[in-house]
């Protein structure tokens, strides 16, 4: 079948995992080694002799010789978006741009209605991605840099993209480096405070299925695809539901409603009154 197909993908995942964990146990007794796989592209560390090494690939492809390798050894690689290089013992990684692809490109979204929204997400990862890959500060400007520029050359204004990254640097308690401030020592322990990110988002998508459970967290839509407006909005919509909706005799506040608020095109206020009702039993008990 087409290699892009979900079930050769599926059984290529399940058999490269047999190899995978075939290298895995060969060098399981190594210490400070890094691993990674997507697909059928292999990467790993390696700090010890390399005749040991060449055995234990000698050893992979007798064990799966029917399986044709393409091994590259080396002090640096490119592998994905991803640069590695072993400078004198250090792991030095930054982002990689493919040269193939045309630069300054947002990613394409189908439904024009959330484009702000979602690459105000695409921004905001691109940056915690630039963070933890680039383990200098110059790259890691360099790269924001080029972040700004691929948002101000599809058409966002300066000031759509300084908002942005301050939200960035201000959520991150990192003000300082947005200040072109060159401290390495500070960087580092801003990347430190990133690397923690994944399991305070874990908890966060728990704590959002929480609420999801517990029906205090519904989904409301406005018509008009506009940044100005919407902090007017949403303080406005807080407003009237903390005055009209009453939860076993408690306040608005103490229940911790959870909204979101995205646009929905309709070609009238009028079609969407008509064809929309709320799902969410809440709304639907208000006279």
């Amino acid at each position: 079948g087409p290699s892009n197909s979900g079930l050769i993908e599926t059984l290529s995942n399940i058999y490269v995992n047999r190899m995978e964990k075939f290298l895995i146990d060969q060098s399981s007794t190594k210490q400070n080694e890094f691993y990674g796989r997507y697909q059928n592209q292999i990467f790993f560390t390696w700090n010890q002799s390399v005749d040991e090494l060449e055995q234990i690939l000698k050893s992979m492809k007798s064990e799966y010789h029917h399986l044709s390798f393409d091994i590259h050894i080396g002090k640096n690689l490119n592998y994905l978006d991803l640069y590695l290089e072993n400078r004198h013992g250090l792991l030095y990684s930054r982002v990689h741009h493919q040269p193939t692809q045309q630069p300054y490109t947002l990613p394409y979204i189908s439904s024009t209605g959330d484009s702000i929204r979602k690459h105000s997400h695409w921004l905001r990862s691109s940056l915690i991605r630039a963070v933890r890959y680039c383990t200098t500060i110059e790259d890691f400007n360099q790269e924001r840099i080029y972040l700004e520029m691929t948002c101000l050359a599809n058409g966002y204004s300066v000031e759509f993209v300084q908002k942005h990254i301050e939200h960035f640097f201000t959520f991150f308690n990192a003000t300082l480096l947005q200040q072109w401030s060159l401290d390495q020592h500070s960087y580092e322990k801003f990347r430190h405070r990133l690397f923690n990110f994944m399991s305070e988002q874990r908890q966060f998508l728990q704590k959002k299925q929480d609420l999801l459970k517990r029906n205090r967290r519904f989904h409301l839509s406005y018509l008009y695809d506009n940044m100005s407006p919407k902090g007017i909005f949403n303080k406005k919509l807080r407003e009237i539901l903390s005055q009209n909706i009453q939860l076993e005799n408690t306040t608005f506040e103490n229940n911790k409603l959870q909204f979101v608020i995205t646009t929905k095109h309709q070609y009238s206020l009028n079609s969407l009154l008509s064809e929309q009702r709320p799902t969410h039993p809440i709304l639907n008990k208000i006279n």
